[in-house]
């Protein structure tokens, strides 16, 4: 053969950094451990939920339907017309077929950092460049820095609100401001549920060139069904429809979404028992000497270590030690010495509150 397999794949797709699912498996291989870091639910799916994926695995040798009475769901949630919704494997189906549909080789993407890592993945794997612009030293979005940002290439400004992993939301105003500018501003919104935070599903109807995503994952606790949601203008709705996977959502999926949604004071206890929690961890790791912790609007709390004199794997490895597994967030373009917490249960959040001054050494 004079020619490799190498030489047809395209530019950029080769170089593609592979997700880390490292703790994920070694979670799934350690059953007992406290999974307090890839911000899940700590409560399991509700009967109703789980007598929905049952009766729909005993269909499961059909293929799905389309899902337009999830959507019509996902709707009357969010407070929009049905034709603004499209559905997704995850809303990672969906933030990747928007990147591919707005970008490609040459565009720019504005990213303002510490974010979600799957905007940068996701704009270098459709050849644009992602243009970094820093938080600020609250954790603040700075929108001048990102106007100024912005130049003939720019086709998508990525948002997550609340903010992974600093637990920050943004408000109208702010959000505004970048969507006058008439470039696509995409919203990430999958921590909502989990709090009591601003939603932006409004004002899709005001700017065209808006949208958010959601998911099931986070405050509904439906992370393994694998179902998100977009909401856009009902053209690029359409289109971003017509462009990802068909038959993308399983049954079980359409099902068990269809019967939380059919649920809302359960949302409700979620939503109080992680609002609650995130605040009490955010006050336990306040209180640490040493510890600089940040009031979080999802399920999760950040908190910074440098003062403990610490090195943040070493305490990510003490604590695991103890049976309870967390994020060190050496990757997320983040200043300083930085550790995750995802919110558990009562226990969860008991146990880890009551290891760490003696991991980080100002135990009593």
């Amino acid at each position: 053969m004079t020619r490799s397999i190498q030489s047809f794949v395209r530019p950029g797709f080769a170089e593609a950094a592979p997700y880390n699912a490292t703790h994920h498996d070694f979670a799934w291989r350690r059953r007992e451990l406290a999974r307090m870091m890839s911000n899940e639910c700590p409560i399991p799916p509700s009967p109703a939920v789980l007598r929905a994926v049952s009766e729909a695995m005993a269909v499961g040798h059909l293929y799905p339907y389309s899902g337009q009475d999830l959507r019509a769901a996902v709707a009357a949630h969010c407070g929009v017309p049905v034709e603004s919704v499209v559905l997704g494997n995850g809303s990672t189906e969906i933030l990747d077929v928007l990147t591919r549909v707005l970008t490609g080789p040459g565009d720019e993407t504005i990213i303002p950092t510490p974010t979600y890592a799957f905007f940068e993945t996701q704009s270098r794997l459709c050849g644009s460049t992602p243009v970094f612009v820093p938080l600020t030293e609250s954790w603040e979005l700075d929108v001048d820095a990102m106007l100024r940002a912005i130049t003939p290439r720019t086709k998508i400004i990525f948002l997550c609100s609340p903010n992974n992993p600093t637990g920050r939301g943004w408000s109208v105003e702010q959000v505004e401001r970048l969507a006058e500018t008439e470039i696509p501003v995409i919203i990430d919104q999958a921590y909502l549920e989990c709090g009591y935070g601003q939603s932006f599903a409004h004002l899709v109807t005001k700017y065209p060139n808006l949208v958010t995503t959601r998911t099931m994952s986070k405050g509904f606790g439906l992370a393994a069904l694998r179902v998100g949601y977009a909401i856009a203008d009902p053209w690029l709705a359409d289109v971003v429809d017509r462009v990802r996977i068909p038959f993308s959502i399983s049954l079980m999926a359409i099902w068990g979404c269809l019967a939380a949604f059919g649920e809302p004071a359960e949302l409700e206890r979620r939503r109080r028992h992680i609002s609650g929690e995130a605040d009490r961890l955010y006050k336990g790791l306040q209180e640490m000497d040493g510890v600089v912790a940040y009031p979080s609007e999802g399920n999760f709390v950040l908190a910074d270590i440098s003062g403990t004199g610490q090195e943040v794997q070493p305490v990510v490895d003490a604590v695991l030690a103890q049976n309870i597994l967390i994020r060190a967030m050496s990757a997320h373009r983040l200043r300083g010495s930085h550790i995750r917490v995802t919110v558990g249960t009562e226990e969860q959040n008991d146990r880890f509150l009551d290891i760490l001054p003696d991991i980080l050494g100002n135990g009593s």
